[in-house]
């Protein structure tokens, strides 16, 4: 009833207006594969454009290539429109102090510090400034990353209110809330996809609780068992005589975990408990030569294979029993979710929103987030194969779709649109 009304409310607010739709600009950092980007086609897809008029830009994107994106919203041209060893470009740099100064300190976290993401958040600083202007003036625009995505909204975007999205544990990913503390502090709302990852935030920053809003990843199942109707070739023989784990993820060991993955197998293997068991790993990434060089050391070959990426790992899902995910840190991993809908058994560490997606031996596994933790449950896990039928049958039963929760962001957008949002 209280959606209902919020969209009524919505309908009211638009009529009496100019009688024209919102215009929304949304904005994201890279066009890729992963869960960030599924996040966001759904998003898009789910918005009203009866009610809304809606632009997007990417930093970056294959121009021609609308990624599932509805027709009805524009994509815009990307925003960098610079060459980076350009003489131009070049020069631009070289003669702002600024950005030399960025330079300089995001050199220093990411060679002598190995801290890449508050590098990033450094110059993301800067590299706003040299991206596309754009002319249109807009009701709302919506920061879907952070980094360059969210600066440019911040700072580049001519909006009435502003918007920030936040996908991450942010500290935990490496990153530093004091360096963006100026743009969460001019943001007329705050979006998390995790009521975990709000509370740590609200924790730092109380001061924004009334600008904090909880909305979910939004995911189709027509979607995801749609783009799973493709047939694939499994990466080993007689597929069906295994008991088949499968993670669609980043090959990165800081964020996903997979050297403590391997760490267990080889483990498990030294226990006797491989047999019948495989491990298929979808995605690309910094770590995936030093992932199959250690899956070679520890005699592995037969039993992980790191396939690398696909441009839809969705068929793959369909072929398998486990979805397992040894990260160290998640928001809310988009591919957990995807899994349930094609009917896997989750199995992850415990990050911050594991259990508002996972129900704890009714649809899934929670394992301690440590290699100790990971390798005991998987010792469970293949020691007692039985206990994933229970959870197949429980997970059948389930609607993990959630795309009609599209209303918790036309709730925020009206109190933002009529109360500026701080």
């Amino acid at each position: 009833m209280l959606l209902w009304k919020a969209s009524k409310t919505m309908e009211n607010f638009i009529k009496a207006g100019t009688g024209k739709k919102i215009g929304i600009f949304v904005c994201f950092n890279h066009a890729h594969i992963g869960g960030a980007m599924t996040s966001l086609i759904n998003f898009l897809n789910a918005l009203d454009t009866d009610k809304y008029d809606v632009d997007v830009m990417f930093y970056e994107n294959d121009p021609g290539n609308r990624y599932g994106i509805k027709e009805e919203i524009r994509i815009l041209p990307q925003g960098k429109q610079h060459r980076s060893m350009s003489a131009s470009n070049l020069i631009k740099k070289a003669i702002n102090p600024l950005y030399l100064i960025a330079l300089v300190r995001g050199g220093y976290y990411k060679k002598v510090k190995h801290n890449k993401e508050k590098a990033v958040q450094i110059m993301s600083q800067q590299g706003y400034k040299y991206s596309r202007k754009i002319s249109r003036e807009y009701d709302a625009a919506v920061a879907y990353d952070v980094g360059w995505c969210m600066n440019y909204v911040i700072n580049r975007v001519n909006a009435a209110r502003k918007i920030l999205w936040q996908h991450l544990e942010s500290e935990k990913a490496g990153m530093d809330l004091r360096i963006d503390g100026k743009c969460y502090e001019r943001a007329d709302a705050l979006a998390f996809v995790s009521t975990k990852c709000m509370e740590d935030y609200l924790l730092r920053r109380p001061e924004h609780r009334q600008k904090s809003w909880f909305i979910p990843n939004l995911l189709s199942t027509g979607y995801v068992r749609g783009r799973g109707e493709e047939n694939v070739r499994m990466p080993f023989e007689n597929p069906d005589a295994y008991l088949k784990l499968i993670t669609v993820a980043r090959v990165k060991f800081g964020h996903k975990g997979f050297d403590r993955g391997v760490d267990a197998f080889a483990q498990l293997k030294k226990d006797g408990l491989l047999d019948r068991v495989k491990w298929i790993i979808v995605g690309d990434g910094r770590d995936l030569p030093e992932l199959r060089k250690r899956i070679h050391e520890e005699g592995l070959e037969s039993v992980i294979y790191p396939i690398g990426a696909r441009d839809n790992p969705i068929p793959y899902l369909k072929e398998c029993d486990v979805f397992f995910l040894p990260s160290r840190y998640e928001g809310k991993p988009m591919a957990v979710t995807e899994a349930l809908i094609m009917g896997l058994v989750p199995v992850v560490t415990e990050y911050a929103s594991a259990r508002e997606q996972i129900r704890h031996g009714t649809d899934g596994l929670v394992f301690p987030n440590s290699r100790d933790g990971i390798y005991r449950g998987l010792t469970r896990l293949f020691s007692e194969p039985d206990v994933l039928e229970e959870m197949k049958r429980n997970i059948a039963a389930q609607d993990y779709g959630n795309e009609k929760e599209i209303s918790a962001f036309d709730a925020m957008l009206e109190q933002v649109l009529q109360s500026g949002g701080n």
